[in-house]
């Protein structure tokens, strides 16, 4: 298949994502390297991954995502709300719950106006801490794998000035991570509240936003008895998301994710988005 030149552009709670209504599945390796190009700010659109949405198994809607470098992956929670946003407002499914079919399983959503709740799978409980290095950084971060794997690191201090540009890309490549990781940077902020900054891999920097990411850092940090849930976490962005969930039978269930998506405009590319 070729890349369809017709897009939306939306935006997650800070991640904004290029919207193709296509089956991505058929996606070569010249559309992949093409999705890298207009993923590049300044030069072309400019996002932080491309979505592609089709028709599913019956009543649902597939999704497919892509990372800012072309790289498939297999979940990606504000491009997911942001799908099941548009699925809704384009009338793809009936009603306002749209179930979405990704790379790591059914996602359920509920669309209200520009808010859009993701209840997720199942989770596994996060992993047993792993030595960490870097100036206010406590000595230990949690790993956790919400659709795709994170390490949760709590700092001293002022979340706002750690240089996380030196410090995430070893915690990226971390020993402990064979298949790499999101690293989330997380200050606790009240007793059900903290903030939370996001090194992404497949963007190879720090994104406004991670909604997968704010849904592994609230649990770390509810587990480490360090707020109670539902938690409010602040972003880069200036957005906050709630998430809320319980534990049972030796799992994390009924994850939730709510947050604000919205569509911002539409286009048209010429040859020139991926010109190098």
């Amino acid at each position: 298949m070729s890349l369809p030149t017709r897009f939306v552009k939306m935006a997650g709670g800070g991640n904004d994502f290029l919207l193709f209504e296509a089956d991505g599945r058929g996606l070569g390796e010249e559309d992949r390297r093409r999705i890298a190009l207009l993923s590049r700010r300044g030069l072309s659109v400019g996002a932080d991954g491309a979505l592609f949405l089709s028709q599913g198994d019956g009543s649902r809607v597939h999704l497919d995502y892509f990372n800012a470098d072309g790289g498939l992956a297999s979940f990606c929670a504000n491009g997911t709300r942001c799908a099941a946003r548009y699925a809704v407002t384009r009338g793809l499914v009936d009603g306002h719950d749209p179930v979405l079919e990704t790379g790591w399983g059914l996602i359920r959503a509920r669309v209200d106006e520009s808010n859009v709740t993701l209840r997720l799978p199942g989770l596994a409980l996060p992993g047993a801490p792993v030595g960490v290095a870097g100036e206010g950084l406590t000595p230990e971060a949690i790993p956790i794998n919400v659709g795709v794997p994170h390490l949760v690191v709590f700092v001293n201090g002022d979340l706002a000035e750690l240089p996380i540009a030196r410090l995430a890309p070893p915690l990226r490549r971390h020993p402990a991570m064979p298949d790499g990781a999101n690293v989330n940077f997380v200050e606790v902020t009240g007793p059900a509240s903290i903030r939370v900054r996001t090194y992404e891999r497949g963007v190879e920097g720090e994104t406004l936003a991670c909604g997968s990411g704010v849904v592994a850092s609230a649990i770390v940090a509810v587990r480490q008895g360090l707020v109670s849930a539902p938690v409010v976490c602040a972003t880069r962005s200036g957005a906050a998301f709630t998430v809320d969930f319980s534990e049972r039978d030796g799992q994390i269930a009924d994850a939730r994710l709510t947050g604000d998506a919205r569509e911002i405009y539409s286009g048209e590319l010429s040859s020139d988005a991926w010109k190098e």
